[in-house]
């Protein structure tokens, strides 16, 4: 039988993105965890060079970088399909994930995420202040314009959940548990629905930070 593997830190947005779309297929998986102080040893590294997560190893094929590994689940288990027929909504949604990958994490969820939730609660250290309030400005020009772009959409290319949805809703998820997240969806009300629809897919509520670590302690 087929089996999808994969490799990631319980609490990784990106990790998460990846066993939602598992879920949103039907698709069984074994969770593999890395804990952050193996992910820069072996056989992580031989895994991911760049010693990231989350990686996809599917009968003997290793792959890594997460728009990658949804779009080839999406190719490989293509009901339901999450990649839109149409040319432009695909196009729509291309684009919400590059902004995902160069915008909202870069800058925005590595930095207020990182601080307020990674060094608080994984590592006991104080958030550095500063750099999460150079880090708002920016933060506020993806929010408005993810903002935009869903304007009264159901979703974030269209009516349909697709790949981008399920890219960017674990990296929001992540930040609406900092204090940052009131300011910055102050003026965005509808991505705040947007975020409640997709928690409350059976696809997010299985992949919790609380149900994955409870799925690494039993792997």
């Amino acid at each position: 039988m087929s089996e999808f593997i994969v490799h990631t830190v319980p609490g990784s947005p990106y990790g998460r993105a990846v066993l939602a779309t598992l879920v949103e297929k039907g698709a069984g998986y074994r969770l593999s965890p890395v804990t952050p102080g193996t992910a820069k040893s072996e056989p992580h590294v031989s895994r991911h060079p760049f010693r990231r997560v989350p990686v996809l190893e599917h009968d003997g094929f290793i792959l890594y970088e997460t728009q990658a590994i949804l779009r080839y689940l999406d190719r490989v288990l293509p009901r339901p399909a999450l990649t839109p027929a149409d040319p432009r909504a695909a196009a729509r949604m291309d684009q919400v994930m590059n902004i995902c990958d160069w915008y909202l994490f870069q800058g925005v969820n590595n930095v207020i995420g990182f601080h307020r939730i990674v060094r608080r609660r994984l590592m006991g250290l104080a958030p550095d202040e500063g750099a999460i309030a150079a880090a708002m400005p920016k933060a506020h020009v993806v929010f408005n314009e993810l903002s935009r772009l869903l304007g009264s959409k159901s979703n974030l290319a269209g009516e349909e959940v697709t790949l981008a949805d399920i890219l960017v809703a674990p990296q929001l998820d992540f930040l609406a548990a900092t204090p940052e997240w009131e300011p910055l969806t102050a003026a965005s009300p509808n991505l705040v629905s947007w975020l409640d629809r997709m928690n409350a897919r059976p696809s997010f509520t299985a992949t919790t930070w609380e149900r994955v670590a409870d799925q690494a302690k039993a792997a």
